[in-house]
């Protein structure tokens, strides 16, 4: 059995009325850009609704310890709920990168979770 380093293997979860995860984990090659991956998953992973707002976050770790899966994950699960939200996040396994795709009929919900992003970060 190869075994694949974290920083290289993707989980993707999707939210609107509940939490899903995509099931499985997706191995990337040495070749493929991390950030640009985990962008399309999370995209491929949110409805196309035209006249929704769109919004993607990426969030790399800069020291040992944080916790920025944990971070935009808590945001989407306070923000999830009702049919014209949904949200889709995309994470290597070893936590230090992560997209979170967020999608919602009214643009306010969206800028919600980018004031509540901006004040997490601080």
């Amino acid at each position: 059995m190869i075994d694949v380093a974290l920083s290289r293997s993707v989980r993707v979860r999707s939210y609107r009325n509940a939490v899903r995860d995509a099931g499985r984990t997706f191995r990337l090659a040495p070749s493929v850009d991390m950030r640009a991956a985990l962008k399309r998953a999370a995209l491929a992973a949110v409805p196309k609704v035209e006249g929704w707002t769109l919004r993607v976050f990426t969030l790399e770790r800069t020291k040992e310890g944080e916790r920025v899966t944990a971070l935009l994950d808590g945001l989407a699960r306070a923000a999830m709920g009702g049919s014209d939200f949904a949200a889709a996040l995309a994470a290597a396994l070893d936590g230090g990168t992560v997209v979170l795709a967020v999608v919602a009929r009214d643009a306010r919900r969206v800028e919600q979770m980018s004031s509540r992003l901006s004040r997490a970060a601080r």
